[in-house]
């Protein structure tokens, strides 16, 4: 459940295992594993949590290209930079055409 009064925020990122369709993304939760349950439970079935923070925000791009199982991600204390981090880390690991699908910032 997300709340607004935290001492410390926590997310989780969650995608498919081909990185396709599917993809879950939480923040703001009261710890990682609940963090962890919310984004599996966006993601649906064939998921896996990939990535949770503790603070600051996250990032997730996919590579768009058909049949691509290319992704990347990445935390900062900037929601800009975390864009841009995972957006070099998926052209890093061979993608042509990558794509910010989701990103989001903890409020502590």
């Amino acid at each position: 459940m997300m709340f607004s009064s935290l001492a410390q925020a926590a997310g989780a990122l969650a995608i498919d295992e081909n990185q396709g369709d599917q993809y879950g993304f939480a923040y703001d939760y009261a710890s990682i594993s609940e963090a962890s349950e919310r984004a599996l439970a966006e993601c649906g079935g064939n998921c896996s949590v990939v990535q949770v923070f503790e603070s600051g925000c996250a990032a997730y791009a996919a590579d768009q290209t058909a049949g691509s199982t290319i992704y990347g991600w990445a935390t900062s204390s900037d929601g800009g930079d975390a864009q841009s981090q995972a957006l070099q880390y998926c052209s890093s690991y061979g993608g042509s055409q990558c794509m910010v699908r989701s990103w989001g910032c903890n409020s502590q």
